[in-house]
């Protein structure tokens, strides 16, 4: 099991794991990821961050993992609002659960 809760360094972490090195998750039957949204400084989630977040689930497909559960938590994110580069607003972050076929 993998879990990546990392204050969106996931974006980082999607990007290299189902597109560089795309045998980084070979090993992997359950993934966690709490994903962050907006990924820059977008106000509101972007239509570029929900098309990206839309391919990453894609390639996580196509690579065997399906989501067995998935949670929005808008409250989750104003603990780490302090974190946050000034003017950059953190809206929400899903928990999305997944299970390798």
């Amino acid at each position: 099991m993998l879990k990546v809760d990392v204050e969106a360094g996931e974006w980082p972490f999607l990007r290299s794991a189902v597109y560089d090195d795309l045998h980084q998750l070979d090993n992997v039957r359950q993934l966690v990821l709490e994903i962050h949204t907006p990924r820059f400084k977008h106000q509101r989630l972007s239509k570029e961050d929900a098309v990206e977040m839309i391919l990453y689930v894609k390639a996580l497909a196509a690579l065997g993992f399906t989501v067995f559960q998935s949670t929005q938590r808008n409250v989750c994110c104003r603990r780490f609002a302090a974190m946050m580069p000034p003017g950059v607003p953190e809206k929400c972050c899903q928990e999305i659960y997944y299970v390798k076929r």
